[in-house]
């Protein structure tokens, strides 16, 4: 994604450099060119990798500004642009913004990730209680912030709690528990008549002071104290020690059958498609990347064609739009097989669909087959990634 030999950058800007300089009237339009090739070169995916890029014209001069989060990409922008436009004002901030503690916890059982730092942009995703997320900036109440699968977003900042070294040292040597019910509540009391807490959905993570009553004693990252019933939960241990099987990949994936389809969603509230392939995966031990068009791009690709004879389940079925000469593929979908011809995918609600023609639950769509990809073994320590070997959750799991 970023350019590793000196080689390759200079051959870049010689090419800038050999280019004739605009005139004023086209000054703005070559620099956004200039731009989208490096773009391309250092941010092709914007949801995982930031590149926020501003150029803007005030009283016949124009001003660049741009924020990063990787100090090549940094250096290489300014040294592209000063030498092709050295009359321009530019201005490159390095993200994240240097706090002392930029890690927080999600503070809230489901938290909306949104396109911009505004309760009326668009849901983009969201955040279960307990997950570890990277701050990136402050603004106007809202953080920019970035998820363990590498998503970029606006969070609001009553939904997260910063972490300072001492916090996160004693949350990280702390036993966790992993709510694995599809929804559920925790209480004031070792008792469930008692006063609710909060809701809590499958997925959410809580640090555990004690056992009272069948009930387990935990802490929101707040300092909230509440009690969930010990047989609603797992260790948290047992997820991350999870090695994805086919039988349990199902068995995941049935606990969410029902669920309202959204667009954004990722909890057992409401969930979209990728989303929903997500937490299957992520509650057996692996984080897959976010979007379906961005899942489409890792693990095995087992066939083209929508037939059911060489799949296994736990692999996933993309739906979308084949490229043709005038347009490029385009995914818009994503399912689970598991097992029988049938697959199980967010669409309306989480339901479950067949793969052969003469089944009364035939899949009919609007939607081409793109391909099945399989993800079991095929761990690749970036973009299928094992939860203990991933750096955000690094920063609260013991050794």
């Amino acid at each position: 994604m970023l350019v590793k030999n000196n080689l390759f950058f200079l051959l870049i800007l010689s090419f800038f450099v050999s280019c004739t300089i605009p005139d004023s009237n086209s000054l703005l339009s070559d620099i956004n060119k200039d731009l989208d090739s490096l773009k391309n070169i250092y941010a092709p995916d914007t949801r995982v990798v930031l590149w926020n890029i501003s150029v803007k014209e005030k009283n016949g001069k124009l001003a660049f500004t741009a924020e990063v989060d990787n100090k090549k990409a940094k250096s290489d922008l300014l040294k592209v642009l000063n030498a092709k436009y050295p009359a321009l004002k530019i201005t490159v901030n390095l993200l994240p913004e240097k706090h002392t503690n930029n890690i927080a916890l999600v503070n809230n059982s489901v938290s909306n990730i949104k396109s911009k730092g505004s309760h009326t942009s668009e849901l983009v995703n969201q955040a279960l209680l307990g997950s570890p997320v990277k701050i990136l900036k402050k603004e106007r109440g809202w953080y920019l912030i970035q998820t363990p699968n590498h998503y970029i977003g606006w969070i609001n900042s009553a939904d997260i709690v910063q972490l300072d070294s001492a916090k996160q040292s004693e949350y990280k040597n702390t036993k966790k528990i992993i709510y694995n019910k599809q929804y559920g509540f925790s209480y004031t009391l070792p008792d469930s008549k008692s006063q609710v807490v909060t809701d809590l959905v499958i997925g959410c993570i809580l640090p555990v002071i004690d056992i009272k009553n069948g009930f387990y004693e935990v802490k929101y990252p707040d300092n909230r104290i509440a009690f969930v019933k010990k047989d609603e939960v797992v260790d948290m241990e047992a997820i991350l020690n999870k090695k994805p099987k086919e039988n349990a990949l199902v068995k995941t994936a049935k606990k969410f059958n029902g669920i309202p389809y959204m667009w954004g969603a990722s909890s057992s509230k409401s969930i979209d498609c990728s989303g929903f392939t997500s937490n299957i995966y992520f509650l057996n031990g692996i984080i897959l990347q976010r979007d379906a068009s961005q899942q489409i791009k890792y693990g095995k690709v087992i066939t083209t064609n929508f037939e059911y004879a060489d799949l296994s389940l736990g692999d996933l079925l993309f739906f979308g739009r084949k490229a043709n000469d005038s347009v490029p593929e385009k995914v818009i979908h994503v399912g689970m097989y598991i097992g029988d011809s049938e697959f199980i995918h967010a669409s309306g609600r989480v339901l479950i669909n067949s793969m052969d023609s003469i089944r009364f639950n035939y899949y009919v769509s609007g939607y081409d087959f793109l391909k099945t990809v399989r993800i079991i073994g095929q761990e690749n320590g970036n973009t299928i990634e094992k939860i203990t070997n991933n750096k955000f959750f690094k920063t609260i799991i013991s050794d």
